[in-house]
């Protein structure tokens, strides 16, 4: 639970009016936890952190819900890298979030980035104050909406190809020529940064899509979705949040990171027939008085492969393994040979 002045003032008003609010005694207006970043970074600026590598796995609530499943309650897994090169902590951010896919079995996930930077860049560069404006116009595709911001063809060009191209680097490679310069930075850092995911082996994996944005307003920099064929919401996304640390005092601290939402990647696991009841019983390490020891460091041992066991006294059992002296198949009554597994 947090205040909801503060929640609101970091994810901005649409995300903060789907959130369950109530009133503490002294009138306050409070809110259950929606997200976890905002939370990371008032705890950071309290405790004068400003370089750590953070990661959680918690529940999160919302009024509506985001993502058409009918849940209010949820789970995400998330990690925030604080501190750090902007390219280099993003490129780290984004490849942890596809291996972490990857070790579930969600292998096939890829990433579009989006720059919320290089919107304010072009914003800037034709003297546009409508942010907001864009940002709605660049959520709907619209172009008409464009229009209705700027009527200066050399702006709505370079809109119109922000929102519909999709692809790598070269897509900053035609905006740079477009703007005739390096884009504020953004050129360099793009370059950068696809050849750090190159080095981590997921460039392949993740598409510039300058067209992909995000609910939360404190992203500032780059922005990610995460997708899987076949599922029709994002499994999670993330992206760089420099601006609200310096809200909360943080004047020289970057930082990014990014959510998967755990209730998405069960559904997508589900999708593929992953079976999440193992149908093998664990398998029973019993003991005769004296042998406790070496019965759980055979657990030990078995668990570490990645077997389910569990330990406990000796009733007459007539499945699972013996300790004593040795160690017996129940099963078959035959001598394992183990080895290792000792006596008293």
């Amino acid at each position: 639970m947090d205040f909801f002045d503060i929640i609101k003032e970091g994810t901005g008003e649409g995300f903060a009016d789907s959130l369950f609010k109530v009133q503490d005694s002294d009138g306050k207006l409070l809110t259950l936890r929606g997200e976890v970043t905002t939370q990371i970074a008032r705890m950071l600026a309290s405790r004068a952190r400003d370089e750590t590598r953070l990661f959680y796995i918690t529940n999160c609530v919302k009024y509506i819900d985001s993502d058409a499943s009918g849940q209010r309650e949820y789970w995400q897994a998330g990690a925030e890298l604080i501190g750090g090169d902007a390219a280099s902590s993003d490129a780290e951010v984004i490849a942890l979030a596809l291996s972490i896919l990857d070790s579930i079995g969600l292998k096939a996930a890829q990433i579009d980035v989006g720059s919320v930077g290089l919107f304010r860049y072009v914003l800037d560069y034709f003297g546009i104050s409508d942010f907001e404006g864009v940002i709605r116009a660049v959520k709907r595709k619209s172009v008409d909406d464009l229009r209705g911001i700027s009527m200066n063809p050399r702006a709505l060009e370079m809109f119109t190809y922000m929102i519909s191209r999709r692809g790598g680097i070269e897509v900053i490679d035609k905006l740079s020529e477009m703007a005739d310069g390096d884009l504020g930075g953004q050129k360099g850092y793009f370059r950068k940064l696809f050849r750090l995911l190159d080095a981590y082996g997921c460039a392949g994996r993740v598409k510039i899509d300058l067209g992909t944005l995000r609910e939360m307003k404190y992203y500032n920099g780059i922005i990610f979705e995460i997708f899987l064929g076949g599922i029709g919401t994002p499994l999670g996304g993330g992206g760089r949040y420099d601006a609200m640390m310096k809200e909360f005092g943080l004047e020289e601290s970057r930082a990014t990171g990014f959510a998967i939402s755990v209730d998405t990647c069960i559904r997508a696991l589900e999708s593929c027939n992953f079976s999440f009841n193992s149908k093998e019983k664990p398998l029973g390490i019993f003991f005769l008085e004296g042998y406790e020891e070496a019965a759980i460091a055979l657990a030990n041992r078995l668990r570490a492969g990645g077997k389910g066991c569990y330990v406990s006294a000796y009733n007459g059992e007539r499945e699972g393994v013996l300790v004593s002296e040795g160690v017996l198949d129940l099963s078959t009554g035959k001598e394992m040979q183990l080895g290792g597994m000792g006596g008293r």
